[in-house]
């Protein structure tokens, strides 16, 4: 099969298109062919290197397929041959024509969706679920922040945060992307780059503050996210950004004074939780009650240029590449 892999840890540039042996059926695991593969801002981490287990070179990047299925191994009864199917490739190989995965991360794609929304599913809409559900236990009537409405997982809460009766505020880089939120239900869309969030979130809480933030970018945001959090708030906390350093700071009096709670998530930490969460979503996207928003989709040849893309923030909702 031909695949996009990694000789050495680094950035996308040191991605080649090369042929790669098929990804070998184990029992509990399904072969699919791949039609459409998600990008994730985790890519970049993994293909660093900096990731906590690194995986043995040369790899494969990717987690998020959708396609048909082509194998099926032993142990598994839920899914049949040439079915149509999304899911995760948990230690990558999405970036290829074929695809292993294990059987309780691999589910039926709704009739409605085409394999490029299919791939855009998993990563970005598990990690909002978790996010607003599990970890900031978001209630009917609640207001939430949710940080870079335009991405992957902003695109996503934003629509579940709605789903669960919440009053959303988001924040994003442009006009159009503004607009682009309110679509899909954002109550307020605050342009960064022109206004400061916090003081906007201030005035239209009557100086309240939110009840959840959902945080994508703490790197530029964490400090200024406790002068927007209400008392006894919820940030969820995950990730810094895209291309952003690792590191940020925030004011421990604020923090302190506002009993806020910080939660620190990482979707690999809630695969049994999975199963359950694709079932809830399948519904929502089988009744179009949310959508899986694919900017653009690009040939497999051409997963560094949509690297680059994801990095420059020339994104709404998701790149996917069409093996």
């Amino acid at each position: 099969m031909k695949a996009m892999r990694l000789a050495e840890f680094g950035s996308p540039e040191n991605l080649r298109l090369e042929e790669a042996p098929d990804p070998e059926l184990r029992e509990g695991h399904v072969v699919i062919r791949v039609k459409a593969t998600g990008i994730n801002p985790a890519d970049l981490v993994r293909m660093s290197g900096k990731y906590p287990q690194p995986l043995p070179l040369p790899y494969i990047p990717g987690t998020d397929v959708a396609g048909e299925v082509e194998a099926i191994g032993a142990g598994v009864g839920h899914v049949r041959v040439g079915e149509r199917v999304f899911g995760r490739s948990l230690n990558g190989g999405g970036y290829a024509e074929k695809a292993c995965l294990p059987t309780n991360e691999i589910f039926p794609l709704p009739e409605n969706l085409s394999f490029a929304e299919g791939a855009a599913i998993p990563v970005p809409f598990y990690t909002a679920y978790v996010a607003l559900h599990h970890k900031a236990q978001l209630k009917e009537g609640e207001t939430v922040l949710i940080s870079a409405g335009g991405g992957g997982v902003g695109v996503a809460a934003i629509q579940l945060a709605k789903a669960a009766g919440a009053r959303v505020i988001t924040t994003v880089g442009s006009q159009e992307k503004a607009e682009r939120t309110k679509e899909l239900g954002a109550d307020i869309a605050l342009n960064y780059k022109e206004q400061d969030f916090a003081a906007e979130v201030q005035s239209l809480t009557d100086g309240k503050g939110v009840d959840v933030i959902i945080e994508n970018v703490a790197a530029d945001n964490f400090a200024q996210d406790f002068n927007a959090l209400g008392r006894h708030g919820r940030i969820v906390l995950i990730g810094t950004g895209t291309g952003k350093a690792p590191e940020s700071t925030f004011m421990t009096g604020a923090a302190l004074f506002k009993e806020a709670t910080i939660y620190g998530m990482a979707l690999p930490n809630s695969v049994a939780l999975i199963p359950d969460i694709a079932n809830a979503l399948i519904p929502l996207f089988a009744d179009q009650k949310v959508k899986a928003m694919v900017h653009k989709s690009y040939p497999l040849v051409e997963a560094q240029q949509a690297l680059q893309d994801l990095v420059a923030g020339k994104v709404f909702g998701k790149l996917v590449l069409a093996p």
